[in-house]
């Protein structure tokens, strides 16, 4: 079903249902929300869905397959690691403070951490360790740095399934306001993200598939024009489009709207620096 743009603006007004209850804790959501894609599409796996668009396009998955090897995926993950691998000044570099030099780790961000009492993600990680070694901070909506750096740690952690865990009172509490910030209607179109990911997943927005939330974690960063476009940065863009102001860059609110998708992603295997076109107006 393909609605224009003014059309789907008029069926989301009319047609959207009320966000989800909140329920019994993280993993009561995650099965609700699978459990209604899954009803919707019962032929697409989780790994399928993890493509986006392309899920439920398939002359868009077979431009992705065209483009395969990504353009500029090859020179973004060059850049990340040049940043990776840097030397500080007392010969520490930001692969010191990840085990196994950052290999393998991925899967787990975000996680809650107790003794700062805050979601930690990649960015946050990656942050804090620059802070340690009194280096200048990235910024977190940066695609020539923040973005080739995850572009690279990413890549070392391709296969590996996410496996996001929410176990504490503290996390269920922060993973829930990523739930409810996702369900929250905002800005001038007064859109929530669920009303386009939920509601009219597999739907179109104008000539594009609107991807599904389960597995919307798995393919970050995205290369758009050879430009890395982490997760964060897409809900910005996202934000912006529904005539909302964006939540800062690597601000707690974007950390607990990404620990809300994580976690609805766990089980997908990490697929890193997957291709994006030009134009992509409801891809996440």
């Amino acid at each position: 079903m393909r609605f224009p743009d003014h059309g789907l603006f008029l069926a989301l007004l009319v047609l959207a249902a009320l966000p989800l209850h909140a329920l019994a804790g993280a993993e009561q959501v995650r099965a609700d929300i699978a459990n209604r894609v899954r009803g919707q599409y019962p032929t697409l796996s989780p790994a399928e869905l993890a493509s986006g668009s392309a899920a439920f396009d398939p002359a868009r998955q077979a431009q992705a397959e065209r483009n395969n090897p990504v353009p500029g995926a090859a020179e973004a993950i060059e850049a990340g690691r040049r940043i990776w691998t840097r030397k500080f000044a007392k010969g520490r570099s930001l692969a010191g403070c990840f085990p196994n030099g950052g290999r393998r780790i991925a899967g787990a961000y975000p996680q809650y951490d107790g003794r700062v009492k805050r979601v930690v993600t990649l960015e946050t990680a990656i942050n804090q360790c620059l802070k340690t070694h009194g280096q200048p901070l990235l910024d977190a909506g940066d695609p020539g740095t923040m973005g080739v750096v995850l572009a690279y740690l990413r890549s070392l952690s391709e296969g590996q399934k996410i496996a996001v865990r929410v176990s504490s009172p503290q996390a269920e509490d922060r993973f829930e306001e990523g739930r409810r910030f996702y369900f929250t209607r905002m800005g001038q179109q007064n859109y929530a993200c669920a009303s386009c990911h939920v509601h009219h997943a597999g739907k179109y927005f104008g000539d594009t598939a609107i991807p599904a939330p389960v597995g919307a974690a798995a393919q970050w960063p995205y290369l758009r024009d050879g430009r890395p476009v982490t997760l964060q940065m897409r809900v910005r863009e996202c934000l912006d489009r529904m005539g909302a102001a964006p939540f800062p860059a690597g601000s707690d609110e974007l950390a607990h709207l990404e620990y809300f998708l994580a976690y609805l992603s766990n089980g997908i295997a990490i697929r890193p620096n997957a291709w994006r076109p030009r134009q992509d107006a409801g891809n996440l």
